[in-house]
């Protein structure tokens, strides 16, 4: 039994390499991200181990950035998963600053570089001790563009008291931090992860955080870089998708990814809380991207995936998280975001046709040579996209 699924396996992966060629071939190098909050990989041999690499087999992502690798027993476990289902990278971290709970990264991609983030690396502040789990970083190599990819994954804090929501909002703006030496504009980038937070509920109450707030734990200390933004900066904004997404930040899109029928849950509890976040320079692309429930393989359509649809329950055995993975259609050139004319700029000739092309809200459909300025995909040219212009100009 376990030969017939290795081969199968091994046939797979023949077809995920078959589908990236022919993708490289139609000019769209194309690399396949997954987020997923496991829950628990399971010791190997148990159904939620086997769901789990059913899963993975099935979306065949190129990147998987995992949530809750529960210590260095299942950091282990998860080096088998990898192996079986054909992720020859793993990167995870040692140690965590708050419980076992980790982050990490599976790549069947070249590993270039990778970074295992800590609030003291990213605040310059040797006794801070702000993030609740450490932020895994990796570069991979793209094969046919000079582009490489990089994957920041995280996953911040839950909870709901207003101690938990300053913790995300410290956590984001680390986020933020990790990628700061990226333009959004310019560069191949995804933020990944169990956010924690809903795009409907925020920002929180007080907005922004002046103070911290009770009920923190006894080891936590704010970074000296975010304690200065706090009490003297204008205060710690109560939103994680502002340090995610402000243009004069990451510059980044939220992807829209839904189950196959329809609704954006990520949870059990219907919640949207798992997210793929691109910068600008991918989402200007439209890449599709899908919540995958293997309860909806009945349903038909959807990104393609590989092998057999999965029975119903295989994805509730495996997390009470769904996976959340994404398209991603990788430059050939160094170029930029509005770049029209494809002379490697955002200038004053793109600048001249954003103007011809400018719709307003609900404007659309777009002319084919205008959807290079739709940053955020809805089939109009408006201020949101007119904003992400002018920060590729800078």
């Amino acid at each position: 039994m376990r030969s017939s699924i290795r081969v199968n396996r091994l046939v797979l992966r023949a077809l995920a390499a078959i589908a990236a060629l022919a993708a490289t071939a139609a000019g769209q190098p194309t690399v396949r991200v997954a987020t997923w909050n496991i829950e628990s990989v399971g010791q190997p041999g148990t159904g939620q181990y086997r769901a789990a690499a059913m899963i993975l087999d099935r979306v065949g992502a190129d990147v998987v950035a995992l949530n809750e690798i529960n210590g260095n027993t299942e950091a282990v476990y998860l080096e088998m998963l990898a192996a079986e289902t054909g992720y020859s990278r793993i990167i995870v971290p040692q140690t965590n600053p708050f419980g076992s709970l980790r982050n990490a990264v599976i790549s069947r991609l070249p590993v270039i570089d990778w970074t295992v983030h800590t609030s003291r690396s990213l605040s310059g502040d040797g006794g801070a001790n702000d993030l609740t789990r450490l932020i895994v970083e990796v570069v991979v190599d793209v094969p046919d563009t000079p582009i490489d990819l990089t994957l920041a994954a995280n996953h911040l804090k839950a909870g709901t008291t207003n101690a938990d929501e300053f913790r995300r909002a410290v956590e984001a703006a680390r986020f933020e931090q990790v990628v700061a030496d990226l333009a959004g504009s310019r560069d191949a980038f995804v933020i990944l992860g169990d956010l924690n937070v809903t795009l409907t509920s925020v920002p929180g109450v007080p907005n922004p955080f002046t103070e911290e707030p009770g009920g923190m734990p006894q080891s936590f200390r704010l970074g000296l870089d975010l304690r200065e933004l706090l009490y003297r900066g204008g205060g710690i904004v109560n939103n994680p998708f502002h340090y995610l997404g402000r243009w004069h930040g990451p510059s980044t899109s939220v992807l829209d990814a839904r189950q196959l029928d329809g609704g954006h849950g990520t949870h059990v509890s219907g919640r949207r809380i798992d997210y793929v976040v691109a910068s600008h320079r991918l989402s200007a692309a439209c890449p599709p991207a899908e919540v995958y429930d293997s309860a909806d393989e009945p349903r038909g359509g959807g990104l393609p995936k590989y092998g057999d649809p999965l029975p119903p329950g295989i994805s509730a055995a495996a997390s009470d998280h769904l996976i959340v993975f994404a398209d991603l259609r990788i430059p050939r050139h160094a170029g930029r975001f509005g770049d029209r004319d494809d002379d490697g700029d955002a200038d004053l000739a793109d600048a001249a046709a954003l103007q011809t092309c400018f719709t307003g809200p609900d404007g659309g459909p777009l002319r084919q040579s205008c959807r290079v300025f739709d940053v955020d995909c809805d089939e109009d040219v408006d201020l949101v996209d007119f904003r992400a212009f002018a920060a590729a100009m800078d």
